[in-house]
C-alpha cells in the first residue's frame, strides 16, 4: 500500500512539475514578439522586435515575402527542438524517479537538454542576423533605436539589473 501511495505521489508530482518547467523554458522567443508555438505575435518579424518595430521599418513586399518564408522554416525548426526538449524532460523525470537512479544517464540527458537550449538560442540569433541582412541602412538604424529603447525600458522595469 505504501509503494502505491509513493508511486501515485511521484506521478502527481511529475504531472505538476513537468508542465511548469516547460512553461519556464520559453521556446523560440516566447514573450519576445513570438507566441509559444514559435510564430510571430502580430507581424512578420523573426525576432524580438515586436509588431511596432516591424511597422516602423516600413518593409517592402519583397522583404515581407523573405521574412514569411524564413518564418515558416524557423517555426518548424523550433517546434522540432521544443518537442525534443519535452521528450528529454519526460525521460529525465523518469530516470530521476527510479529506485536506483543512474547518475551517468541523468548527466548525459541533462547535457542533451542544455544542448537543445543552446540550439534554440542559436536559432533565435540566426533570425536576428537574417532580419538585419535584408534591411537597408535606414531600417537597421530604426531597428537599433528600438532595441536600445527596449533595453533601457527593461532596465527600468528590473531596477537596472539583468536577469
Amino acid at each position: 500500500m505504501f509503494q502505491l501511495r509513493k508511486r501515485l505521489f511521484t506521478a502527481v508530482l511529475v504531472a505538476i512539475v513537468l508542465p511548469l518547467s516547460v512553461v519556464q523554458a520559453k521556446p523560440f522567443g516566447a514573450g519576445q514578439g513570438f507566441d509559444a508555438g514559435g510564430g510571430p505575435k502580430g507581424g512578420p518579424g523573426l525576432m524580438a522586435a515586436g509588431p511596432q518595430v516591424m511597422n516602423d521599418l516600413n518593409l517592402s513586399a519583397e522583404q515581407i515575402d523573405l521574412l514569411e518564408k524564413k518564418k515558416v522554416e524557423k517555426r518548424k525548426t523550433m517546434i522540432n527542438l521544443h518537442s525534443q526538449l519535452q521528450l528529454l524532460q519526460v525521460d529525465l523525470a523518469e530516470a530521476a524517479n527510479r529506485k536506483n537512479p543512474d547518475m551517468k544517464s541523468i548527466d548525459a540527458m541533462s547535457r542533451k537538454v542544455g544542448n537543445i537550449h543552446g540550439q534554440m538560442t542559436a536559432e533565435r540569433i540566426k533570425s536576428i542576423v537574417y532580419l538585419r541582412s535584408i534591411l537597408n541602412d535606414d531600417q537597421r538604424k530604426i531597428m537599433d533605436a528600438h532595441r536600445l529603447e527596449f533595453g533601457m525600458m527593461r532596465g527600468m522595469k528590473t531596477g537596472g539589473k539583468r536577469r
